[in-house]
């Protein structure tokens, strides 16, 4: 992979692939693998978000005083034959949102500390409307339930919800556009961001000039996967293209910044992303030119890094997920380290060993999934470099329990924690933090049929677990 990032460029739109594969040269030996890959879902999808734009001017203006936005993603335990989501609305949401500076919080699935946070806020839950995406018919209740305790009638509640699909859809054609309402209602410019995207698409599926097929063979090319965000206005953009890379089969790192561990390695390849950049530069000084730069504005990012992945995973031949189910054993209690259980088959006795004894055995990859609260999840953002650090290997972190693609690799450590307070959802007998555990044992199980190995971590008590946890991290290079 040539670091020149001169040396070969490919751009459509305003965005460019820069140091990947040209596409011309390479098109014909792989053209007949990638048969079918057209352009029309996409176009479909496109032409119904901008369809919604006069619709989405008019509810914009008439929930004017309703400022804080949220979008209510599936709460439910997947079903049998689900795995990861490949371009998730919710992630998707948070790019525009972090990029444009929008008020917009995403429930992404049934973290009863998040909840609790808006329905506890009586004057943020005043000002809030809820678009509801498909699955979140619990999270519905929950938060009409918090309407009602402050005094709300059921039809004054209704206001605060913007159902996308179903008989209770308030817009003509928005299902399945939960993010494009979104992210109206919460101030940001759609009609911009689709002009983005449609201007790129004639190139997807041209001869040249087609930086998504040739990042798409750079991918298939790859192994693990570093994305750099380059300090040039787009956020959280990697958390999004994170999913559709692992379902390609690869191993994504969103990196903290150039210089972190893991970012380098033989079978590590670089990507840098951003807005715009001067070719061949990245923050951090000499010695960190990333392998590729994909730059360009928002909404053309998403159209090329979605192309570019399902191109890798057809040429990679990735496989399916594989559904969860129950065959698996979830690990047992091993022991107590002051508020952290340890669940694993080694033989440790405290923290510090648990994650010795786990790192000495990655070979391939080390996925971590923290299932905490937003603020416990944020101090373990220090994990992954600290545990990529220890092992000289690739360290992924996500906080979605269903991120494996492909079990057949990787070692894997779940840290949970005991909910300070829960959620119960009207009309059920199970509360959301009861969901997310079943979330959570659903993916150990995977985990453990597959025969890799797992170590789970559950912090009794957050503050304190977490930091024990850093401390026992921080050990594994002294």
């Amino acid at each position: 992979m040539t670091t020149d990032l001169l040396a070969a460029v490919e751009a459509a739109a305003g965005l460019a692939v820069f140091g990947a594969p040209a596409a011309a040269s390479r098109r014909e030996p792989v053209v007949a693998r990638l048969a079918g890959l057209g352009t029309e879902p996409v176009r479909h999808a496109l032409t119904r978000s901008r369809e919604l734009l006069p619709q989405l001017a008019e509810l914009h203006d008439e929930l004017g005083d309703l400022d804080h936005v949220v979008l209510a993603g599936a709460v439910q335990p997947r079903d049998a034959g689900a795995g990861p989501e490949t371009g998730s609305p919710g992630r998707a949401a948070l790019a525009v949102a972090r990029t444009l500076g929008l008020d917009l919080t995403v429930f992404d699935g049934p973290d009863p500390a998040r909840v609790c946070g808006l329905i506890e806020d009586e004057e943020l839950l005043r000002r809030t409307v809820t678009v509801l995406g498909a699955g979140s018919g619990d999270l519905r209740r929950v938060l009409l339930a918090g309407y009602m305790e402050i005094g709300l009638t059921e039809a004054e509640a209704a206001r605060h919800f913007v159902a996308t699909s179903g008989p209770e859809a308030l817009l003509t054609g928005a299902d399945g556009l939960a993010v494009v309402v979104a992210a109206a209602l919460a101030g940001a410019d759609v009609g911009d961001l689709l002009d983005q995207a449609e201007a790129v698409l004639p190139s997807l599926e041209a001869d040249t000039d087609n930086p998504a097929l040739s990042l798409g063979l750079a991918l298939a090319g790859a192994d693990a996967v570093a994305l750099v965000n380059d300090g040039t206005g787009l956020e959280a953009l990697a958390e999004w293209i994170a999913p559709l890379l692992t379902a390609a089969g690869l191993v994504p790192v969103a990196a903290e910044s150039p210089e972190s561990p893991g970012v380098r390695g033989q079978d590590v390849t670089t990507i840098a992303y951003g807005g715009s950049l001067a070719v061949g530069t990245m923050p951090g000084g000499r010695g960190t030119a990333p392998d590729i730069a994909v730059n360009g504005p928002l909404g053309a990012h998403f159209v090329v890094w979605h192309r570019a992945a399902e191109i890798a995973a057809r040429l990679r031949g990735a496989r399916p997920h594989e559904p969860a189910g129950e065959s698996g054993d979830d690990v047992t209690l091993a022991c107590t380290d002051g508020s952290i259980e340890i669940f694993t088959t080694a033989d440790v006795r405290d923290t510090a060993g648990a994650l010795r004894e786990l790192t000495a055995g990655v070979h391939d990859h080390l996925s971590v999934v923290v299932l905490l609260d937003p603020a416990s999840e944020a101090e373990l953002a220090e994990l992954r470099p600290l545990l990529a650090a220890a092992t000289e290997r690739p360290v992924t972190l996500d906080t979605a329990p269903e991120t494996a693609a492909d079990l057949r690799n990787g070692t894997f450590l779940q840290i949970t924690g005991a909910d300070a307070a829960d959620v119960a959802v009207p009309g059920t007998a199970y509360t959301l933090g009861e969901l997310r555990a079943d979330r959570a044992a659903a993916a150990r199980r995977a985990v453990t049929r597959h025969g890799r190995p797992l170590l789970r971590l559950h912090l009794a008590d957050r503050a304190d677990g977490v930091a024990r946890l850093l401390a026992a991290a921080r050990m594994l290079r002294a």
